[in-house]
């Protein structure tokens, strides 16, 4: 009976302790496990896995920073341990203390340690779960607000956006209130909504302490409202930074910045901070940092619009970097957008955007706006060399004999002159990168000795010391000997060719051979390149329309560049009219009188449009400037229905030329209407039985561009896919 009781009371304290159970003792006793055994544990792997990942961030200041920092899973490996360690323990909680008051603050922590690892599928659903099923508040509000953290590092910003608006109207805990302001900052810098960022991230600052990490928000508040205009309000951010514990770098950087917008933002003048950047310069302690103080000083004579003296700091901040491919990555970058947004020089644009990629890590957030303005300016270039180049080879074959050979030879002469010169500057720069190896190897090892043939510093000295004691000397044989036919002579007997040599008139007989010799080769040389160009030439009719034909593409492609890439309507719109004026018969007439319409003052009434709509109207082009002012009615329907089956039956019945003029005239009268597409589609196969083949292909190319979602659309690519086998 003793034991049965003992049992008892033993069954009824496990069945209290369970974590199903909802009594006080239950709790309690779940509540302790759950703190003591494994959540403490859990916060504090989190926080040295956070404090080991913003300790050993690479951060480049002359860019704008992050407010928060972002998610790399690549990163997080380093603290890959600890991420375990929080994911195991915080599971056990979910797992063995349901009922435990701490259930929300370890599944927000298991779901911060998975986003950390780069799953964000599961720390969604984690985050989803805690705001589903919790009744603990404040760790709903957490829960959310690294849902909205999630979804911006998926770039899903719409959704992070919604989730915003939850989270704002909750009565928030400071904590949570200094955490959303600062993701919700870091929503709207992301999508470059700098302004509201800025201001969002100010008011997070006032629920901040004096640390490391307030100071970095500080410097990105300041850097925002400096790539807003705003420079006023930059400066205090950028004085608070000093003041909250920042790295040397980040200091330095914010004094830099504070520099340039007091001279901006309250002198007016730039004397001053220019000589203190000098001062900058000299300073040892900066001995590192110069390419940094080059490149501030470069953005300084930019806003003075003094951008000869801009690219000449950038280009002294990229010869005094020292390894630091991220700084020169943006001194690049700086560089192509001066030639491309001031100097309107394209080729060197595109060269600079081709060095900023080389260096620029992937994860920087402009670096697609980056790649894609390379790539369109590599095509602008490239159009531009074919339409220059095409240009001059049209003039040369124009020319006479005689003044052709001439302007062969001085291109020849040209195109030597710059190797020679290209060659001179990669010899100097291979002196330059093995000097700098062996810069690098010296101040790794203080007893490192360059040879001395190698030491730029030897060699000047050792030719100083030279020329004081022999004077200036030509490079030759005997150097030493006033006398140089004794020193030949004396040559000549140490070789024992004494006797053998060519004497008097013979010598001179065979210097004269041996130097027309020499100008036979160079000018057989000469010849054969002369060929070479000559054979370029477009000096036939099929080789100049060739050369034409490759020209109007290009001035074709620059337009579209100009208009859809560039944003510059007025480039656009003169090349355009280049193109029509120098190929009235261009195959893209009808497009780009539709884009010089579009770009009119009064689209409704302009030269254009009359001339596409008289040229082309039923083209694809025309129908758009038609569609807008079509006023579609059922009768209109049915009119078009009734149209287009007479036109159907003219084609069934063989009579193509008739139905092909019936189902144009359907195309241009019931433009907008539901049959819009089939009118088009019967055109396109009559075309093709009246074997227009350049028309038939120009249809078949409208019609896929026009109606992308047209049930006619399969039987287009079909058409397309066999006239590709053609």
């Amino acid at each position: 009976m003793q034991k049965l009781s003992i049992f008892i009371l033993l069954l009824a304290i496990t069945i209290g302790c369970s974590q199903f159970s909802q009594s006080p003792t239950s709790k309690a006793w779940h509540n302790l496990n759950a703190r003591f055994n494994s959540l403490i544990i859990a916060r504090e792997n989190m926080k040295e896995a956070e404090k080991a990942l913003f300790t050993t961030r690479e951060e480049n200041y002359s860019a704008l920073i992050p407010i928060l920092l972002p998610i790399d899973s690549v990163k997080s490996q380093a603290v890959a341990t600890n991420l375990k360690e929080v994911i195991e323990k915080t599971s056990m909680i979910a797992e063995r203390h349901s009922n435990s008051k701490y259930l929300a603050e370890a599944y927000v922590l298991l779901g911060r340690a998975r986003l950390m690892k780069g799953d964000f599928v599961n720390a969604i659903e984690v985050f989803k779960y805690v705001n589903s099923t919790t009744k603990d508040e404040t760790g709903r509000q957490s829960a959310l607000i690294w849902l909205m953290r999630a979804y911006i590092e998926q770039r899903d910003f719409v959704t992070a956006l919604k989730v915003s608006e939850v989270v704002r109207n909750l009565d928030l805990t400071k904590a949570n209130t200094r955490d959303y302001y600062l993701t919700k900052a870091y929503l709207h810098q992301y999508t470059g909504e700098l302004a509201t960022a800025a201001a969002i991230a100010e008011e997070a600052l006032k629920l901040m302490t004096k640390n490391e990490q307030t100071a970095r928000v500080h410097y990105a508040v300041g850097q925002m409202y400096d790539l807003i205009g705003q420079k006023a309000k930059a400066l205090p951010h950028y004085a608070a930074v000093a003041k909250n514990r920042p790295n040397y770098d980040m200091e330095f950087y914010a004094g830099m910045n504070a520099l340039l917008d007091e001279a901006v933002a309250r002198r007016g003048t730039t004397a001053g901070v220019q000589e203190n950047f000098k001062k900058m310069l000299v300073d040892r302690k900066n001995a590192d940092l110069k390419d940094k103080i080059y490149f501030t000083m470069g953005n300084l004579e930019v806003q003075k619009m003094n951008y000869p003296k801009a690219i000449e700091y950038y280009n002294a901040s990229i010869k005094n970097s020292k390894g630091n491919s991220a700084q020169n990555a943006y001194t690049y970058l700086e560089l192509a957008e001066l030639h491309y947004n001031q100097l309107l020089k394209y080729e060197l644009a595109s060269l600079y955007y081709d060095s900023t990629l080389t260096l620029l890590p992937k994860n920087t957030p402009d670096y697609e706006r980056i790649t894609r303005r390379a790539s369109s300016l590599t095509s602008f270039v490239t159009y531009q060399k074919v339409v220059a180049l095409e240009d001059s080879l049209q003039r040369l074959a124009a020319m006479s004999a005689a003044d052709l050979d001439k302007a062969l030879e001085r291109s020849i002469a040209q195109k030597e002159e710059e190797a020679r010169k290209a060659k001179e500057l990669a010899d100097q720069q291979a002196l330059k990168n093995a000097n700098a190896a062996v810069d690098r190897l010296s101040d790794r090892d203080q007893t490192f000795k360059r040879w001395m043939l190698y030491d730029p510093i030897a060699i000047n000295r050792n030719k100083s010391d030279f020329q004081q004691l022999w004077g200036p000397r030509v490079l030759e044989d005997n150097w030493r000997r006033r006398d140089k036919e004794a020193g030949a002579i004396s040559f000549g007997i140490e070789r024992g060719t004494v006797g053998n040599q060519p004497t008097g008139s013979s010598a001179t007989g065979a210097s004269k051979v041996l130097q027309q010799q020499t100008a036979d080769i160079a000018g057989k040389a000469l010849a054969a390149k002369k060929q070479e160009l000559y054979a370029g030439l477009p000096n036939t009719p099929e080789k100049l329309a060739a050369s034409k034909l490759k020209q109007e593409e290009a001035y074709y492609q620059l337009g579209k560049i100009y208009k859809f890439q560039f944003n510059e309507p007025d480039n656009a719109i003169t090349t355009f009219k280049t193109l029509l004026e120098k190929f009235p018969a261009t195959v893209h007439e009808a497009e780009v009188l539709y884009l010089l319409s579009l770009s009119a003052d009064n689209q409704e009434n302009n030269p254009y449009r009359s001339a596409l709509l008289i040229k082309y109207p039923a083209s694809t082009y025309a129908r758009q400037l038609i569609r807008g002012n079509v006023n579609i009615t059922e009768d209109t329907e049915s009119k078009a229905n009734l149209v287009y089956s007479q036109a159907f039956n003219l084609y069934s019945n063989e009579s193509y030329l008739s139905a092909l003029k019936m189902a144009e005239d359907g195309l241009i009268t019931y433009t907008g209407t539901s049959i819009e597409d089939k009118f088009a589609m019967l055109r396109i196969l009559l075309l093709a039985k009246t074997e227009q083949k350049e028309l038939y292909q120009q249809a078949l190319n409208e019609f896929i561009q026009g109606y992308p979602s047209s049930n006619l659309m399969p039987k287009a690519k079909e058409l397309m896919a066999v006239l590709s086998k053609k």
